[in-house]
């Protein structure tokens, strides 16, 4: 009698072995349920079932440019100048509805805040790296106000999302300074291409060129996480511009991920790191 009925308890003990393997499986990123789940290069923490930057301002103690203190605001280190309630860039700013709000934020809990999941965007699509919204096919039937409303290699001009690529033509004041680098997942830039960022700067003193920092990664890593990396390269080159005297209203950043890599190996990679200066 045993021999016949082990078969089957067998069969209904690995059945069990494989529904707990299936159970164990980890969220699909950047959802999360704990903070391994979360990419630890970022410092990411799981809060709220999504992957987030920090928890709090100690968090963010040297995530500025140069290892400075930013404030850790709707879950992201940001600049202290651009976050908490009524920030430069909306963040907390109370609202009605989400058209109230600017900079791809959405209205939550009567608050301008960060999208995290497409719902909040609709028809658009949340960019769960920055928090923002990304329109429809690169617009909207009311047009654009930020970059951060467009898509990752669209740029807002004169109120219409446009493809960054079509940007630029204007004649470039500082030839010596192309592009900069940047190491393997890493948004700060190569030491000495730092000394080049305050050539350029004392360069840019001396026009009122307008100024687009496309941001490239290379293919390695995720979409998403690739979105993340070159904002933040984007966002830490036009921070340290600032810092060194230009107004940031002259620069504009575009996030393209790995949407141009073309390298195959270490060598030809480190082309794909970088942030191209085109100018307008």
């Amino acid at each position: 009698m045993f021999s016949r009925i082990q078969p089957h308890l067998l069969a209904l003990g690995l059945g069990f072995v494989a529904l707990g393997s299936a159970a164990c499986k980890p969220p699909v990123y950047p959802a999360c349920k704990k903070d391994k789940h979360c990419n630890v290069d970022l410092d990411e923490k799981c809060v709220d079932k999504q992957c987030q930057n920090c928890k709090t301002d100690a968090d963010c103690a040297t995530k500025g440019p140069n290892g400075t203190p930013w404030k850790c605001a709707e879950f992201r280190c940001q600049d202290p100048a651009l976050a908490g309630t009524g920030g430069g860039d909306g963040v907390g700013a109370p609202c009605q509805q989400t058209i109230e709000c600017t900079n791809g934020l959405v209205c939550k809990a009567g608050a301008c805040g960060a999208c995290s999941e497409d719902f909040d965007c609709q028809p658009g699509t949340c960019d769960i790296g920055s928090g923002r919204c990304n329109a429809v096919g690169g617009d909207t039937a009311g047009g654009c106000q930020t970059d951060d409303q467009c898509a990752m290699d669209e740029i807002c001009n004169m109120g219409k999302c446009e493809f960054s690529g079509a940007m630029g033509g204007g004649t470039n004041p500082c030839p010596d300074v192309p592009k900069i680098y940047f190491g393997f997942d890493n948004p700060n830039p190569e030491p000495a291409d730092q000394e080049k960022l305050k050539a350029l700067a004392e360069c840019l003193k001396s026009n009122q060129a307008q100024l687009i920092l496309e941001a490239h990664a290379d293919s390695r890593g995720t979409e998403e996480y690739n979105i993340m990396l070159t904002d933040k390269r984007g966002v830490t080159v036009k921070e340290y511009l600032q810092n060194l005297g230009i107004d940031p209203s002259r620069m504009t950043v575009v996030s393209k991920g790995d949407l141009e890599a073309t390298g195959t190996d270490d060598g030809s990679m480190k082309e794909d790191r970088r942030v191209d200066f085109i100018y307008q």
